[in-house]
């Protein structure tokens, strides 16, 4: 009888340790997306200088962090405050082949590195991103030098890193 408690009262102990454990790991995923959820009057995430996002359509399941692959649907006009939803020409789109690539891993520009961690899959986001986090002074075929440029990126689908 003696043992049976010595070993229930251990067995418990690990179980709760091991709970403890997975609640620190979940809360150290949270506390690197810690813009995640900083909306402002305007519904807008001011994630740094330079990058602001807005949800369009919310998402589902878990955030999106550095070293994840995303599989992204993805729009791009020049931003011009004149226009209609500031969209000014229209640059590209990944049309039916979805674009992909690795968070963090400089693979895409620095505002796309930035603005995509904390989506969720089914998310549609739009990034407003000025041109030292875009194609900066050089620009990129039809992107002038240090143009502010207006994505709206869909994250279909996200995988971790193994």
């Amino acid at each position: 009888m003696k043992f049976m408690f010595i070993f229930t009262t251990f067995f418990t102990i690990l179980l709760l340790s091991a709970c403890e454990n997975n609640e620190d790991r979940e809360m150290t995923v949270k506390s690197e997306n810690t813009n995640c959820e900083t909306l402002d009057e305007s519904a807008q995430i001011q994630i740094t200088s330079g990058l602001k996002a807005r949800i369009l359509k919310k998402g589902f399941g878990r955030a999106a962090v550095n070293g994840d692959y995303a599989k992204t649907n993805v729009w791009l006009w020049l931003y011009d405050e004149s226009k209609e939803n500031n969209r000014g020409k229209f640059i590209w789109e990944s049309g039916s082949r979805p674009f992909e690539f690795q968070l963090g891993a400089n693979q895409v520009i620095k505002g796309w590195d930035l603005g995509v961690p904390c989506m969720l899959e089914g998310e549609l986001r739009e990034l407003i991103i000025e041109g030292d986090l875009g194609y900066g002074s050089s620009g990129a075929g039809e992107i002038p030098p240090n143009a502010t440029l207006l994505f709206e990126i869909e994250l279909i689908k996200l995988s971790a890193s193994d």
